[in-house]
């Protein structure tokens, strides 16, 4: 019986083990690397499936399959979007395999529709065929991006996919304009574009890439092959009423070797020229914002900019770059305001009434160096700035008249040094050093004297002088060691950075015997200070199947120190700051994501937080700080989905952001109706914001449309400490933003667009009553389009834009804009005409109305009239 029990034991294991057996493999391209999420189906002599998975995140794979055939009958069938079909017959006793995949490109698009637009998808890449996309009266790439599905364009020329901001824009792989792409992409015309791709989970170091993660998005555009052999350009002419005139001359070549964008341009028709806003100083000549409007709407200039881009490949691999920008311009604003602020037991009004003159002059120069190999990478890059503007301005404030004059220089001077080689164990050292210069002084002059009573004692006097300064000198040096194998990919980084700064001021009121004395015998600013950190960093990286996640732990010992004998002030203080961060991402798709990222900041304030001299920062805002150095703890948590379906061109977004800062100090205002005195308080202040945002993208087929819809909903807590009283208040803002492109027939397309806004502000209540009333603001800003073909090569277009904003207890503010555009194009003689006719209803100003915590603005601008300019386009 035992022997019976042994035998039939003995065939039940050899059965279990004749039923099944594994194999195993790994999918690679010829470049090594892994084809991640592949389909792997195992199929008998009858074509049917045994079994099916997929690909692991670095390509490998394995199945257990039953033995219910022949091994060599059965067959492996491996299929991966933008891959070719792969069929490896399986062998008796082989059971690793290491399969070669190759890429393909596949059109995603199979509806036959007039336009005919083109998506393609490879791997990571997902690619527009620009000429299905384009119409006849594009002009630029700008252009066409508009319109493209999942694409977004600002008016500054900023651009999203999908919801989030591009690192990058090449131009056949090469990035010419760095962070200036917009000036190409309003330059480039479209026809010589033949792709648009967007590069995901793109890596622009080549030997970084499959090493370490990335979430970046960039773009680059395919130029065409008859594109590349040839100089190209094109020289614009416009002259119109009244004494109107815009030109343009441009020269474009982007071939392998050399790429240059070389524009020179001047117009008095409210283009606005520069590239570069100036950076913001300590004083300013008043409190100017801009209207929600496009700026040629209101920017009275005349303006004239030289930008220089060029690019060398050499064979070896060096890649040189040069940039050169400068700008001449001089422009104009007519602005007058009422701005109340409300307090338990007050409403104080301040009017403003500003005519300004602004004569900018701004230059910075690009020289960049760089080597990017499959084995290291280098790159330095100088930067040189120097600007200088001088502004003057005639103001009526509270019946007070004045003339105030505002000089601003920029000097600036930074480079930086990067070097990523890879070690023959394939680990990666990473070296960076950055040292930089900056200073920005400044001076105001303000005439007559104004506010006696505050600044001198009741006694009339000459004129204010406000002279500032805070030079500043930064250096950065760090080294990091990456290692690359291993489940989980560690990096391991130190290094130090200095900060020295000085502010220096000096306010100063003339009398009208030629003397000069300071505020209430105040002292003059000459602060100096000091940061100084070592960090040391260790980040990892974890990737398995659809998840992958980056944790980085940066550890800060930073001692700052700063002194200013006048105050009898010297202090130093030495922290240790941990700054966690954590990002997990979550494929639940091959075009799907969740994504949760989460931040903590653990900040310290600066030299504008510390300095005890009283500083005219305009001719009524006067700041000075009682407090030690501000500390901040902020906890950042956001969660995204991100979808899309290529095949069908729609995409869509979704957000939840969280915010919470906790500050040991506070913003103090003392507000008058003539002057607001800010000073910087210990005390602890929280803030709180919440946001909801989502997006969907669509191009309708039937209608050779792109639709849009964007919406979000945010509340923020705050308090607000006015004339020592502390005003928590609660803000909620919702936004609705949907767009529509489409050809209505064959010779008329429709554009419209429309952003609608509602603000509620809302201080919170004692006793079950509200410290302040709730205000609220509606807002609504849209814009429609049409355009006619009437003949081949003739476009009329007529656009109107209408803006409403109601607030309770004021006149609603009620505005439509409409202007035409009619260009023809004769193709012999490759020019366009064009004649644009602007703002034909001649409304010449403009009113604004806004919320903001216990505040009330109503702004009215002086805008550009009517205007008509007959432009002649010649492509050479």
């Amino acid at each position: 019986m035992r022997i019976i029990l042994l035998f039939i034991l003995f065939l039940s294991i050899e059965y279990s083990y004749a039923q099944e057996y594994s194999i195993a493999g790994a999918l690679k391209t010829k470049d090594g690397e892994a084809v991640s999420f592949a389909s792997i189906l195992i199929k008998d002599p009858e074509n049917k499936v045994l079994v099916f998975k997929t690909s692991d995140s670095n390509g490998a794979f394995t199945l257990t399959i039953p033995k219910t055939t022949e091994a060599n009958k059965l067959v492996l069938e491996i299929n991966h979007l933008g891959y070719k079909k792969i069929h490896q017959d399986i062998k008796e006793g082989i059971l690793d395999y290491e399969i070669l995949m190759e890429k393909q490109a596949i059109d995603l698009s199979e509806v036959e529709i007039k336009s005919k637009p083109i998506i393609r998808s490879i791997g990571d890449t997902l690619s527009y065929n620009i000429d299905s996309f384009a119409k006849n009266e594009d002009r630029s790439i700008n252009d066409v991006i508009k319109r493209l599905p999942g694409m977004e364009v600002n008016e500054n020329g900023k651009i999203k996919f999908n919801g989030q901001d591009i690192s990058n824009l090449y131009i056949d792989g090469d990035d010419l304009l760095d962070e200036k792409y917009a000036l190409g992409t309003k330059t480039i015309p479209y026809n010589m574009v033949k792709d648009l791709e967007v590069l995901q989970n793109h890596q622009p170091l080549k030997v970084l890439r499959n090493k370490t993660l990335s979430d970046k998005v960039a773009i680059n555009l395919v130029i065409k092959e008859e594109a590349k052999l040839k100089l190209s350009g094109q020289a614009k002419l416009g002259l119109g009423l009244p004494k109107q005139y815009d030109g343009e001359l441009n020269s474009i070549l982007f071939n392998k070797k050399y790429k240059m964008l070389n524009i020179l341009k001047g117009n008095n028709i409210g283009k606005d020229l520069s590239s570069d806003s100036q950076p913001a100083g300590l004083l300013s000549s008043g409190t100017v914002g801009n209207p929600g409007l496009a700026k040629n709407r209101y920017y009275f200039n005349n303006s004239v900019s030289a930008n220089a881009n060029n690019l060398i490949n050499y064979k070896n691999g060096l890649q040189l770059k040069v940039g050169i920008n400068m700008l001449l311009d001089k422009n104009e604003m007519k602005y007058n305001s009422i701005t109340n602020l409300y307090s338990t037991n007050d409403t104080i009004q301040y009017s403003e009434e500003q005519n300004i003159n602004n004569h900018p002059f701004l230059t910075d120069i690009n020289l960049n160096a760089q080597f990017n190999k499959e084995k290291y990478y280098f790159n330095n890059t100088l930067k040189l700035i120097y600007s200088k503007e001088t502004s003057s301005s005639s103001l009526l404030s509270n019946e007070a008249n004045m003339n105030q004059r505002l000089k601003n220089q920029v000097q600036s001077f930074s480079n930086e040094l990067e070097y990523v080689p890879e070690f023959k164990n394939k680990n990666i050292l990473h070296f960076n050093w950055h040292l930089s210069y900056s200073n920005q002084p400044q001076t105001l002059s303000i005439r007559p004297g104004i506010n006696a009573a505050i600044f001198n004692e009741g006694i009339p006097f000459e004129a204010i002088n406000q002279f500032a300064e805070t030079p500043t000198l930064d250096n950065r040096v760090s080294i990091a060691y990456q290692l690359t194998k291993g489940r989980i990919k560690q990096s391991y980084q130190a290094g130090i950075v200095n900060e020295f700064q000085n502010l220096n001021s000096q306010l100063r009121f003339k009398q009208f015997d030629g003397s000069e004395t300071s505020y209430q015998s105040d002292h003059d600013n000459d602060l100096n200070w000091n940061r100084n950190q070592f960090f040391v960093n260790g980040s990892y990286e974890y990737k398995k199947g659809a998840l992958e996640s980056v944790f980085s732990v940066p550890v800060i010992l930073q001692r700052i120190s700063y002194d200013d004998k006048s105050f009898n002030l010297d202090k130093s203080e030495t922290q240790l700051l941990i700054t966690p961060t954590l990002r997990i991402k979550y494929l639940t798709g091959s075009e799907n994501y969740l994504s949760f990222n989460y931040k903590f900041s653990n900040e310290t304030g600066n030299i504008n937080n510390v300095f005890r001299g009283a500083i005219l920062s305009n001719y009524r805002s006067l700041q000075a700080n009682d407090a030690d150095l501000q500390k901040q703890y902020k906890h950042n948590l956001n969660l995204d989905y991100n979808f899309r379906r290529s095949i069908n061109m729609l995409f869509m977004n979704a957000g939840v952001n969280y915010v919470t800062t906790k500050s040991t100090t506070i913003t103090s205002n003392i507000i008058s109706n003539n002057i607001s005195q800010t000073i910087l308080l210990p005390l602890i202040n929280h803030v709180n914001s919440f946001n909801i945002h989502g997006g969907i993208s669509k191009y309708i087929f039937s209608l050779g449309a792109t639709a849009d819809l964007k919406a979000s909903w945010g509340y923020t807590h705050f308090n607000q400490l006015f004339n020592n009283d502390l005003l928590p208040f609660n803000n909620i803002s919702f936004m609705l933003n949907p767009s529509l492109e489409a050809r209505l027939i064959n010779r008329i397309s429709i554009n419209y667009s429309s952003i609608a806004t509602w603000t509620t502000s809302k201080s919170e209540t004692k006793n079950n009553i509200a410290i302040l009333p709730d205000r609220q603001i509606q807002n609504l800003d849209q814009s429609i389009g049409l355009t006619y073909a009437p003949y081949k090569n003739t476009f009329l277009r007529v656009s109107g834009r209408h803006q409403l904003t109601k607030q309770p207890g004021t006149k609603n503010v009620n505005y439509f804009f409409a202007d035409v555009n009619a260009s023809y194009k004769i193709a012999k003689w490759r020019t366009d005409i064009e004649l644009n006719l602007t703002n034909l209803a001649n409304i010449t100003s403009y009113e604004t109305q806004s919320i903001s915590a216990n505040s009330s603005v109503y702004s009215s601008y002086q805008l550009r009239g009517r205007m008509a300019v007959l432009k002649f386009i010649f492509n050479l």
